[in-house]
């Protein structure tokens, strides 16, 4: 005969420990039973809450965004929903961004676009039917397919530049104080708050936020190659070379010598050029030292 196995001490412990439990009483057992409910349903609610801000938060913001990284520099590029109150239906918006050099840009009506480092351009919805409506921020060349059924409207902080078909370029930082627009062939209409300048081939208008007056100056020596966004300066004066750098670089260019303003400036500016290239190439052509403090380049 089998001898009875002896319990453990752990189990006698476990036997001792429960059989001190009393039962729970229907009252005790229901409240337990509601408590627990609460904890759930809570749980539930709390994770439910996130889920409707996620999908509040993502209908009006991009649905994707992709990080394309490019040789030598970067583009961001997504599509964002915005709600139309005329269809009720949400619209396409594309945005492109440069970071630290330019980039180029094909819209579907074959316009071309060099989009220059730290700059956004924002196609709306709607491109291409009755208009052709961008929004940029920083500064772009623009080569516009010619359509007279369709302008090309560029808006930007201050100005709205309109065009058919034509070269152009237009800079307006978020928090410069002077935006510009150069025209180097066609014609452009451009609207200052309310007010419009026509611009003819060669030309600049120049336009300051702080006193809001603007001027146009003519401008031969200058031309853009839209194939890789590079300026070229043909013997231009120290006025045009400074406007440039202001409009294309964000550079700011001062001199402490008339000498440095009777020089002519032959010169090509690449658009991945930094800003130590640009100061050597102007030493070089002025003969004239030159020092770099932040974003201003001084010609002593």
């Amino acid at each position: 005969m089998k001898a009875p196995k002896r319990k453990s001490l752990a189990t006698k412990e476990k036997e001792h420990i429960f059989s001190e439990v009393p039962p729970l009483d229907s009252e005790s057992e229901s409240l337990l039973e509601k408590r627990l409910y609460e904890r759930v349903l809570q749980s539930y609610n709390t994770h439910r809450k996130k889920n409707e801000r996620r999908t509040i938060i993502w209908k009006y913001a991009a649905i994707w965004i992709g990080v394309l990284l490019l040789a030598g520099g970067g583009v961001i590029w997504g599509n964002v929903l915005l709600h139309s109150t005329d269809t009720k239906e949400t619209a396409p918006v594309q945005l492109f961004s440069s970071t630290n050099n330019a980039k180029r840009i094909n819209l579907p009506d074959s316009t071309v676009v060099i989009l220059r480092p730290y700059s956004s351009l924002q196609v709306t919805a709607g491109y291409n039917r009755a208009e052709r409506n961008v929004v940029l921020e920083g500064n772009a060349f623009f080569e516009v397919k010619k359509n007279q059924a369709k302008p090309f409207v560029v808006h930007s902080k201050h100005l709205e530049t309109t065009v058919l078909g034509t070269r152009f370029s237009v800079s307006s930082p978020v928090e410069g104080d002077q935006h510009s627009v150069f025209l180097e062939e066609g014609k452009v209409s451009i609207r200052i708050d309310q007010r419009e300048v026509v611009l003819t081939p060669n030309e600049r208008m120049v336009y300051q936020e702080s006193t809001q007056k603007w001027e146009v100056r003519k401008s031969s020596d200058v031309s853009l190659n839209m194939q890789n966004g590079s300026l070229t300066l043909y013997g231009a004066d120290f006025a045009t070379l400074r406007q440039c750098l202001a409009d294309y670089y964000n550079i700011s260019l001062i001199h402490l010598t008339d000498k440095a303003t009777q020089v002519r400036y032959k010169v090509t500016l690449t658009p991945h050029m930094d800003l130590k290239d640009i100061a050597s190439l102007i030493s070089t052509i002025s003969a004239r030292r030159t020092i770099i403090k932040d974003q201003t380049i001084t010609i002593k």
